[in-house]
């Protein structure tokens, strides 16, 4: 009897051993299925290492949930170690575009990794190249910085940074190259439109990521899942089937996404393993277009005009006008006691989530007295977006 009490006292209260392994930011130490893309990373940085002071360019391109990111910090974690042993002083920076959404701050972020104290303000993007550059002459230093998103800025931006960071050294004749770069973007059609030198620089290494097969998938489910959860709470029968449904986008993010929300389910329900129901509930709340990592990293504004715009919609309305939006949003402002931004700056957020295909505009045609422009959500139901929303703000009042 005492070991019928001692067991169920023992067993965990809940399915997962640890969820952070389904997070996107966690970085396993083996990449499935990119074992070919890590070996041509280290053949093109191989002279980084062996000859200290050359520098290299590439350019990693795929769909969304094509494991870009995670290859690059996993490679980047590698060349660190092994630099580290040789004695070679190595950095690996990893930012996303998204998340330092200006050059400023891109370069502040880069600074403080030599001077952790340096203030945020004060300097002018001139200066911070210098410092930059006094920084990894002075210790001897290379950096292989991974700009992710890359697209974003070049839309937000224009190309002058990566091509000021492309031609860091060159003003000094046989320069000691300190600075490599890699290049995450969705799509080749935007580097392509960039200034010639630019494209004469990245385009020798550019490594394109095909989308994951269902058998891929569901590889990278069950080492994850080994991972994340305690044993026999999910068999390869439920892996099998979020890797059928994730197959379609070829996705792992997706997959991932719903393998964690699987789980989330099965323990609010109180079950011990995940069954097909909570992957198809899992799947129901998701949609692969517009990611939680993408919400997650917009600003306040952003997602307080978000918000604005699932309340302003309904069920029964495709379009809402801005003028209706603007005045929601600036109530939604006085919920969470943050003061609302002018109209000018109301627009720019508006054509920003636009860039992000997070909304979609359009001028309004017959049927409408003048002209104004109207605001839809084609790719998500307004209470999903509404409810993660609120998830995000949480805390926030």
């Amino acid at each position: 009897m005492s070991n019928i009490v001692e067991d169920e006292l023992s067993r965990p209260s809940s399915i997962f051993k640890d969820e952070s392994k389904l997070s996107i930011d966690y970085v396993p130490e083996h990449l499935p299925h990119r074992e070919n893309e890590l070996k041509q990373l280290a053949l093109i940085f191989k002279v980084v290492l062996e000859r200290p002071g050359n520098s290299q360019k590439v350019i990693i391109t795929g769909n969304i949930g094509t494991g870009k990111t995670a290859l690059a910090k996993n490679f980047g974690s590698q060349i660190v170690a092994i630099a580290n042993r040789r004695g070679i002083n190595i950095h690996y920076i990893h930012i996303n575009c998204r998340r330092e959404r200006t050059s400023f701050a891109i370069l502040n972020k880069i600074v403080k990794t030599f001077n952790p104290n340096i203030p945020r303000r004060g300097f002018s993007t001139e200066e911070l190249f210098q410092i930059m550059k006094e920084d990894l002459e002075e210790k001897n230093a290379n950096v292989i910085l991974t700009l992710d998103e890359l697209d974003f800025l070049l839309r937000r931006e224009g190309e002058e940074l990566l091509y000021s960071l492309v031609r860091l050294f060159d003003e000094q004749l046989n320069a000691v190259q300190r600075l490599s770069l890699i290049g995450i973007m969705r799509s080749e059609d935007l580097f392509r439109s960039l200034d010639l030198s630019i494209i004469s620089s990245l385009q020798k290494n550019i490594i394109r990521l095909r989308e994951y097969t269902a058998d891929q998938l569901k590889t990278i489910l069950s080492e994850r899942a080994k991972e994340a959860f305690h044993v026999g709470t999910i068999t390869d029968e439920e892996i099998k089937f979020i890797a059928d449904i994730a197959a379609k986008q070829g996705d792992a993010r997706y997959a991932l996404e719903i393998l964690w929300r699987a789980g989330k389910i099965a323990d609010a329900q109180g079950i011990k393993r995940i069954l097909p129901e909570h992957i198809r509930e899992a799947k129901s709340e998701i949609y692969p277009v517009i990611r939680k990592d993408v919400l997650r990293d917009l600003p306040f504004q952003h997602k307080a005009l978000l918000l604005a715009i699932s309340r302003t919609l309904t069920k029964e309305r495709a379009y809402v006008t801005t003028s209706e939006t603007e005045k929601v949003y600036k109530i939604v402002c006085e919920e969470y006691n943050i003061r609302p931004r002018r109209h000018t700056q109301f627009w720019g957020f508006l054509k920003e989530l636009e860039k992000q295909g997070i909304i979609a505009t359009e001028i309004s045609g017959n049927g409408m007295k003048g002209k104004t422009t109207l605001i839809s959500l084609p790719d998500i139901p307004t209470s999903i977006l509404e409810q993660e929303i609120l998830n995000l703000l949480e805390g926030v009042r």
